[in-house]
C-alpha cells in the first residue's frame, strides 16, 4: 500500500500569515485571515477530491442481480415447495452459485485493472 499523499498546509504558511498580521497591523488583518481561510479550504477540497476519487462506483449490475435473485426466488420456492427439501435446497443453491460466480468474476476483473 502506498502512503496517502495529500496537499498539506505547512506550519510555516500559518506562521507567515501570523507574522504578516503582526508586521502589517490590524489594517490588513481581514485580508490575511481570508487568505489563510482560502488556503485551508483548498487543502480540504483537495483531500475530499482524493477521497471521492478512491470510492468505487456503484455496481448497478450486481445490485440488479441481487434484486432479481430475490424476486425470482420467491415464486421458484413456491413452485417447488411440495417437491421436498432437497429440491428447495437445489433451487437455493443454484441461485447462490449464480450470484457467487458473478461476484468472483467481478473480483477477478477488478484485480486485473
Amino acid at each position: 500500500m502506498q502512503p496517502e499523499k495529500y496537499e498539506r498546509l505547512e506550519a510555516d504558511e500559518v506562521q507567515a500569515a501570523f507574522a504578516a498580521n503582526r508586521s502589517l497591523g490590524h489594517t490588513f488583518e481581514e485580508q490575511i485571515a481570508e487568505g489563510l481561510v482560502d488556503r485551508i479550504n483548498s487543502v480540504i477540497d483537495a483531500r475530499l477530491a482524493t477521497q471521492k476519487a478512491r470510492q468505487a462506483p456503484l455496481d448497478w449490475a450486481q445490485m440488479t442481480l441481487g434484486i432479481v435473485s430475490i424476486v425470482l426466488t420467491i415464486p421458484m420456492l413456491a413452485i417447488v415447495q411440495d417437491e421436498g427439501v432437497l429440491v428447495v435446497f437445489a433451487v437455493l443453491g443454484l441461485i447462490a452459485v449464480v450470484n457467487l460466480a458473478y461476484a468472483l468474476t467481478r473480483a477477478l476483473h477488478n484485480r486485473r485493472d
